[in-house]
């Protein structure tokens, strides 16, 4: 195997499309445009969904891009594990009625195994239950064995209403050490062994709002690789954050609070946690969108990750101006080449940053403290459970979100009424209506 940098990598794939007649695009902002379904772009096909359903035309019928992305899913296990992260990179191909499946498979297996000089022998293939032409492709055309081609129900790719299809995805076995041990171990076990780099999307359908399919127009290939695992594999890890997309962050980090990454479980998570959510703070103010922190939509998203970053980083005893330092490390170094416009809108990012951290500051100590008696009172009474009122006084009176009281209390084992929580604050928006009617009156 090669070792790469991001940069290589990023580089190395848009070079590799472009010599195949694709369009190379900047990566699209990642605040929908014209897109109600979507609150921020997570795939890299988001951008092309009119493309896909032919209602629009595109620039070109190939089109390669690395689409900036923000998922939340999943974002309790980031800082669990090594690999899970909000911000990354999808490194994408698009075929807009142009190559379907005999085009793009052998372009995958190539780009991986000889650009990018990945073990064909621990490369495994999943395909949908029912494609035949998929399967046909990879072992007769392309040649993996066929003890390495598995077909799953699951290969279906969609993302919310719109364009929709089977999909064929390419893992990579890790090795022994890291399986379950069992006979059915294989790709889409979920014991890590085999972890997926990308996968092909053949777009045949539209999804619609009440579930049912049609068959699009044309078909069409969206492709998506993700930039951070393949650059984690590549330097012989599975651990993302030392990777040179994190590894100068976490060495600041380990300097800054004198802790060693994984020297202690739960401050390693608090380090993973403040590296990734700062570098996805930094990438939705600093996108041309300008993202904001709020209450609603994307910007509570945003909200929350930083506010979530300085519990860590106080977790860390860390200070203000050393977290606005971490933000200045992926503007001024990591992501300097690959995107300018972080460095133009770099005074506004870290100006954003550190009104919505103080905003948070000022709250924070006296939660944190109120927090702690009411958990010592549950613990003295012998509960398990913070009742939803409690919760709702420390959202209404020191701005915590729930799901930093549910993550809080998950670590001293407690868990939260959120449907009692959910009661208080409904309760709270009726005395509002009813002394707004009264006002009126």
């Amino acid at each position: 195997m090669k070792y790469m940098t991001g940069n290589e990598i990023r580089e190395k794939f848009l070079k590799f499309f472009q010599d195949r007649g694709h369009l190379m695009l900047p990566s699209a902002s990642l605040i929908p445009q014209d897109d109600p379904t979507l609150l921020i772009i997570g795939a890299g096909m988001a951008p092309f969904k009119p493309f896909f359903t032919g209602k629009m035309k595109p620039p070109a019928t190939r089109i390669t891009t690395c689409q900036k992305c923000v998922r939340t899913g999943d974002i309790e296990n980031v800082g669990r594990t090594a690999r899970h992260h909000t911000y990354f990179e999808m490194l994408g191909n698009f075929s807009f009625g142009d190559y379907f499946k005999k085009e793009v498979i052998p372009w995958s297996w190539e780009f991986l195994t000889e650009e990018l000089g990945l073990p064909a022998d621990k490369l495994y293939i999943t395909i949908h239950t029912e494609d035949d032409e998929a399967f046909d492709i990879w072992h007769n055309v392309v040649g993996v064995p066929e003890d390495h081609i598995v077909r799953l129900a699951d290969n279906w790719w969609e993302i919310g209403s719109g364009p929709c299809g089977p999909d064929s995805e390419i893992h990579i076995d890790l090795g022994p050490e890291r399986g379950c041990g069992k006979p059915t171990c294989g790709p889409g076990c979920d014991c890590g062994k085999y972890t997926e780099l990308g996968n092909d999307v053949f777009m045949q359908y539209e999804k619609h709002h009440d579930g049912h399919l049609t068959p699009l127009k044309q078909k069409n290939v969206d492709t998506g690789w993700g930039l951070e695992r393949i650059l984690a594999f590549l330097n012989g890890t599975r651990d993302v954050y030392q990777t040179d997309l994190f590894a100068p962050v976490i060495a600041y980090i380990e300097e800054a609070s004198g802790v060693k990454y994984n020297a202690d479980e739960k401050l390693t998570r608090s380090m993973r946690i403040l590296a990734d959510h700062l570098r996805t703070s930094v990438m939705l103010i600093g996108d041309e969108a300008k993202l904001l922190p709020s209450n609603t939509g994307a910007g509570y998203i945003l909200r929350r990750l930083i506010r979530r970053a300085v519990r860590h980083g106080r977790t860390l005893n860390m200070t203000t101006e050393q977290l606005l330092h971490i933000a200045a490390m992926y503007i001024d170094e990591i992501y300097a080449e690959s995107y300018p416009l972080m460095k133009k809108n770099r005074e506004f990012v870290l100006s954003e940053l550190q009104k919505e951290i103080a905003r948070f500051e000022s709250t924070l100590e006296n939660g944190m403290k109120e927090l702690q008696k009411i958990l010592e009172q549950k613990r003295s009474e012998g509960k398990k459970e913070i009742d939803g009122k409690s919760a709702f006084y420390l959202y209404d009176t020191f701005g915590f979100p729930l799901e930093l009281t549910v993550e809080l209390a998950q670590e001293e084992n407690l868990t939260v009424d959120e449907e009692g929580f959910a009661a208080a604050m409904e309760e709270q928006k009726q005395k509002a209506r009813e002394g707004q009617n009264f006002s009126q009156k």
